[in-house]
Formats: C-alpha cells, sequence, structure tokens
C-alpha cells in the first residue's frame, strides 16, 4: 500500500523550502544588509523587520506575475533586458552609496542621534525603514536575476505539490527567512549600539558604503560588458 504524505507534512516541507532557498539569498552580504546595518544604529532593534517589509512589498508582486505571466514567459522575457537591469541597478547602488558616504562624514553621539530619532517621531523613523527596504530591493541588480534563477525553482516545487496553496507555502516560507535573518542582524547590532558611536560609528558607515560601491561597480560592469 503506498503511503501517501499529510497536506500538513508537505505544507511544512514546501514551508522549509521556501525557507531554505530564501537564505541562499538573504545570507550573501549585499546593499540591503548594509542599509539594515546603517539603519539599525540609528533607530534600534525595529530597523531589521521593518526594512523586511518594504522588501516584501517588492518581491509579492514579482511572486503574482510568475503565476500569472507563467515562469517560462517571464524568464524568457526578463533575459532580454537583463544587461540594462545589471547597468542601471549598479549606478544605482553607487548613488546611494554616497547617501552612506555623507552618514559617515557626520556621526552623532550615542545619545545625541537617539534623541534625533524621537524629535522625528516614530512614524516618520518606521517609514523611512519600509521605503528603505524598498530601495534596496527594487534597485538591487541581484534581485531579478536571483527570482529567475534560484527563486522560480522553488516556486515551482510548492506548484508541484499542491498548486497556488504550494506557491504560497513556499513563499512564506522565504519571508520567514528574511525577517528571521535581518531581525537577528538587526537586534545583534543594536544591542552594540554603544559601542558604534563617534568614529567607530563613521568608520563602519565607510565599510558599508565601500561594500555598496563594490556591489554596484560589479553589476554595472557585468551589465555593460556581459562579463561575470
Amino acid at each position: 500500500m503506498e503511503l501517501i504524505p499529510s497536506p500538513v507534512i508537505v505544507g511544512a516541507f514546501l514551508v522549509g523550502i521556501g525557507f531554505f532557498f530564501g537564505l541562499t539569498g538573504a545570507l550573501i552580504p549585499g546593499p540591503m544588509l548594509a542599509y539594515v546595518v546603517s539603519d539599525t544604529l540609528k533607530k534600534g532593534a525595529l530597523a531589521g523587520p521593518l526594512t523586511v517589509l518594504g522588501h516584501i512589498s517588492v518581491e509579492l508582486p514579482l511572486i503574482v506575475a510568475f503565476v500569472v505571466l507563467g515562469f517560462e514567459l517571464m524568464d524568457s522575457y526578463l533575459s532580454q533586458f537583463k544587461f540594462l537591469i545589471y547597468s542601471l541597478g549598479g549606478i544605482a547602488l553607487v548613488l546611494m552609496s554616497l547617501l552612506i558616504l555623507k552618514e559617515a562624514k557626520s556621526p552623532l553621539k550615542g545619545e545625541a542621534r537617539d534623541n534625533k530619532v524621537n524629535m522625528r517621531g516614530a512614524k516618520y523613523a518606521y517609514n523611512s525603514s519600509i521605503y528603505g527596504g524598498v530601495r534596496f530591493t527594487a534597485f538591487n541588480p541581484s534581485f531579478i536575476p536571483w527570482w529567475v534563477t534560484t527563486g522560480y525553482l522553488f516556486l515551482l516545487q510548492g506548484f508541484e505539490r499542491l498548486a497556488l496553496t504550494g506557491i504560497v507555502l513556499v513563499s512564506v516560507g522565504h519571508f520567514l527567512s528574511d525577517l528571521a535573518w535581518y531581525s537577528f542582524i538587526s537586534y545583534s547590532f543594536s544591542r552594540g549600539k554603544n559601542f558604534f558611536v563617534g568614529r567607530r560609528y563613521g568608520h563602519i558607515m565607510l565599510v558599508l558604503a565601500l561594500i555598496v560601491i563594490v556591489w554596484g561597480v560589479y553589476f554595472f560592469v557585468k551589465g555593460i560588458t556581459g562579463f561575470f
């Protein structure tokens, strides 16, 4: 007699697949990681989860597009514009790094920086973190290539097992991986924020800006030459 897996077990398996494949993107140091660290040093542990909320708001429409338009059509269409995506995205990342460099040139003392955030108001602080997640996702050149090479594979896994429900489950797992990782990063840096003040704060902002610049130049060269 053939054993039929329980829907609960299959569902948990699909969430696990989404979580695992999500980590393959989240664990790679990139522009969004640099932004989360920078934002955490200014606002605290909530910066990570709120940035992920903005990140998800960009990913969700793409997942819907894969479902509505079909996986093969999306892959074929987007592959024609990869060079443009890489080039423009690389320029955008370099421009974003200038904002981080500006922050590095004028580091604030820990208490003064916290007071400044409080004066802005919680609503502004929260919204700016969400918008940061949107910007550093939409203008990240690796975002589309990752989804058309790796992302759609785990969506197919979900579809083959539980149809649209399977796609939802693996997507939830993917979102949870981003939330878990960036919340951990944000919490860790917020616990040590008293260490990252003054010159130390400026130095870490400089390092983060350089990371973003390297990624920007890499993607720009990849876009205009087709190398890598």
